[in-house]
């Protein structure tokens, strides 16, 4: 290894310690894209196949107090098909493992694959495979393939400074949902509706995904899973770059600043940390982001192009203030294993 791990390792520490490890062990053939990307990405046959993976666990991703059985299967697979969306992939197989305590209800199980049904046959998903197995907590991991047919997989790793920063749409909605539920408020406030909407049924952009890919005018891609903050952060990072954002630009979810002030916290912080809105991630020339706009407006009525800052030459992620004010923003979002639980 390339240097001795800390005592005890963050989320990042084991994302960089499993692509270490890995690297090297067994044989690359048709390997395209391994550890460190939304998806692996193999070469089989004429075809390349995007793989991701991705697991929710009770306590942890969602809470049965205010999510349904149904909510979780569609947060479960909308979250694996944001994944492929990240790569301008066309979803095709999924395999899922379930983790469940002794006694399962047939309304649990039901509705659970309800949810996931619902949204993977909305994108010709099918589900094929899978395990299930006795658990502490309810547990459900899928495994989703896809099939990268609009040309080249976007990647991580191919930004460049100078380019544009842009996200496919509003931010914070879902941190905005999941501190409204938290707090014990209703679901059904007019105010409070869209938010909750979106956490619990995130809609993953897929067509946009791969008009993206197709256009051949992006540098990088990522889905925004963890945040802005840390999901920019890890582009740099692969890329070799910094950023800049700018407060002014962040597209703020609507309703997303009254409901802040309602429930005591931040809107911008939601929209920078707050993680699962399941937009798109990516960068541009800058005199590409019209056209840009121009693509998404046709492939998905519901996304934009919104850009929201810069790359540089230099090294980290940095907030332009409303007043001016320049601060390191960075890897801040969710992270499992950080003992504040953050």
């Amino acid at each position: 290894m390339s240097q001795t791990p800390p005592a005890r390792l963050c989320e990042e520490d084991i994302l960089r310690l499993a692509a270490e490890l890995t690297a090297g062990a067994g044989p690359a053939d048709g390997v395209a894209v391994g550890v460190g990307d939304d998806a692996a990405v193999l070469a089989v046959g004429g075809a390349r196949l995007a793989v991701t993976t991705d697991m929710m666990v009770e306590g942890v991703h969602f809470d049965l107090a205010y999510a349904s059985p149904r909510d979780v299967g569609w947060r479960v697979m909308a979250a694996n098909l944001s994944d492929l969306a990240a790569m301008g992939a066309t979803p095709r197989w999924g395999f899922l493992s379930l983790g469940l305590r002794p006694g399962p209800t047939p309304a649990l199980v039901e509705g659970l694959f309800d949810g996931m049904l619902e949204l993977a046959r909305t994108h010709g998903l099918r589900l094929v495979g899978g395990d299930t197995v006795r658990a502490p907590a309810l547990t459900l991991n899928l495994c989703l393939i896809g099939l990268c047919e609009s040309g080249p997989p976007t990647l991580r790793s191919t930004a460049r400074a100078g380019q544009a920063v842009c996200v496919s749409g509003p931010l914070g909605a879902s941190a905005a949902g999941l501190a409204w539920l938290s707090a014990g408020r209703d679901p059904a406030d007019a105010l409070a509706a869209p938010a909750v909407e979106a956490h619990l049924r995130p809609r993953p952009r897929l067509a946009l995904g791969r008009a993206l890919a197709a256009s051949g005018r992006l540098g990088a891609m990522m889905d925004l899973s963890d945040g802005l903050a840390s999901d920019l952060a890890r582009l740099c990072a692969a890329s070799g770059v910094g950023a800049r954002l700018e407060a002014a630009r962040l597209p703020l979810a609507g309703g997303a600043a009254e409901l802040a002030t309602l429930v005591g916290a931040d809107a911008v912080d939601w929209a920078l940390r707050g993680g699962e809105d399941f937009e798109l991630l990516f960068t541009c020339q800058q005199t590409d982001v019209a056209e840009l706009a121009r693509l998404a407006a046709q492939a998905d009525p519901g996304a934009a192009v919104v850009k929201v800052g810069a790359l540089t030459k230099g090294r980290g992620v940095w907030l332009l203030g409303l007043d001016g004010s320049r601060t390191e923003v960075g890897l801040q979002g969710f992270d499992h294993f950080r003992g504040d639980g953050q």
